[in-house]
């Protein structure tokens, strides 16, 4: 009966396939052939739609059906078409944005190498300062401005230009060129910021950081008030992160030497920033005068006391000493035993500042066992 239609044309779902049709029902039993394909519904009552009422309907409906799906397959194929034409486009698009985002990153690269080359050609140019800038900044360098005395230099606070800044009178012009000699290797965020020097008098003028150096915080100086615990931690990486940019330079890696609480300076947002790095290292050579190291001794590496060797591990034990000391509030020279008989006896509790508020438990005891 269908054997002049193509059945390929025609597909349906399984859950479409019924079984045979009632006679009966539908269909007279001289309207049904051998072999026939034909739809089923098995009871006009549970028909959700109208049922044929013979056979010849079925297949007027075939029929009509037929020449319709042929439009419509041209619809959807031009409509495929046209998708397949659009997700080119936007492959090609996307290629082509691809590419130039390549070309973007690697003129950003070939810039970013540049500018390094040209900071490693051009060493960091300092304002050169009139004396006169000085004296009057300085009251002629009164000891009514001067805020620090110690082997590298006397400091002073003063107005230039309507700026507060610090300006710090070498001990020795050897002293001085070394210092430039240092700054120049580039500028860091947690690194005091050099502003300009005055050669006359071997002087350098430096950003002025209002909350001074880290010891006075540690032991609550001229009633300051105790450091919270996050601010502790964030002084801890900023001095990591100052201490990276030192020792990562390029031939040679710089070194502190010196790193101390009273040489990390604190701004007005408690960011900290390390001064006088790199002086140690010239008070160590033959011929120079030795530095004090009563105040030093707990935050020297002890193979520097017999090598005379400084290297960056020297800074990394020196930082060792400083974070226990801000664990802990303890005198430094006798932090490091302290510390490890706490982490022998699971006692470090006992030695945590209290006054720092409540620091992490697990975080501190692994700090702790790492630099003790």
């Amino acid at each position: 009966m269908f054997s002049h239609f193509n059945m390929q044309e025609i597909k349906f779902e399984p859950s479409a396939m019924c079984d045979a049709i009632d006679a009966n029902i539908t269909f007279s039993e001289s309207q049904i052939g051998q072999g026939d394909i034909i739809c089923y519904q098995k009871s006009s009552k549970s028909l959700s739609h109208h049922a044929y009422p013979s056979v010849q309907i079925f297949f007027n409906r075939i029929h009509d059906l037929k020449a319709v799906v042929p439009g419509e397959q041209m619809k959807i194929l031009a409509l495929e078409e046209e998708v397949a034409r659009l997700k080119r486009q936007s492959d090609l698009q996307t290629e082509k944005a691809n590419i130039e985002c390549q070309r973007f990153k690697c003129e950003r690269d070939n810039a970013v190498r540049q500018l390094n080359e040209l900071q490693d050609q051009n060493p960091q140019i300092f304002l050169e300062f009139p004396i006169t800038n000085l004296l009057q900044a300085t009251q002629n360098f009164s000891d009514l401005c001067k805020v620090g005395d110690t082997e590298y230099g006397c400091v002073y606070k003063g107005i230039i230009h309507d700026t507060t800044v610090a300006i710090k009178l070498s001990r020795s012009d050897t002293l001085f060129q070394q210092e430039v000699s240092i700054l120049r290797q580039g500028r860091h965020p947690n690194i005091v910021n050099c502003i300009g020097k005055c050669s006359e008098v071997s002087a350098l003028v430096y950003e002025w950081l209002p909350k001074g150096n880290l010891q006075d915080h540690i032991v609550c100086a001229h009633g300051s008030p105790p450091l919270s615990w996050q601010i502790r931690t964030q002084i801890i990486g900023e001095i990591c992160s100052a201490l990276l940019f030192l020792h990562s330079r390029e031939p040679h890696a710089l070194v502190h030497g010196d790193l101390r609480p009273c040489n990390i300076l604190v701004d007005a947002n408690f960011r900290s920033k390390i001064c006088n790095f790199g002086m140690l290292t010239l008070f160590l050579q033959p011929g120079d005068h030795q530095p004090a190291l009563t105040a030093r001794l707990p935050y020297l590496e002890p193979e520097l006391l017999t090598t005379g060797e400084l290297t960056p591990l020297s800074d990394v034990y020196s930082l060792g000493v400083i974070i226990l000391c801000l664990l802990t509030g303890l005198p430094p020279l006798i932090i490091a035993k302290k510390v490890s008989e706490a982490l022998v006896n699971n006692s470090l509790h006992t030695l945590i500042d209290k006054s720092a508020g409540n620091w992490p438990y697990v975080q501190s005891q692994a700090v702790s066992r790492h630099w003790s």
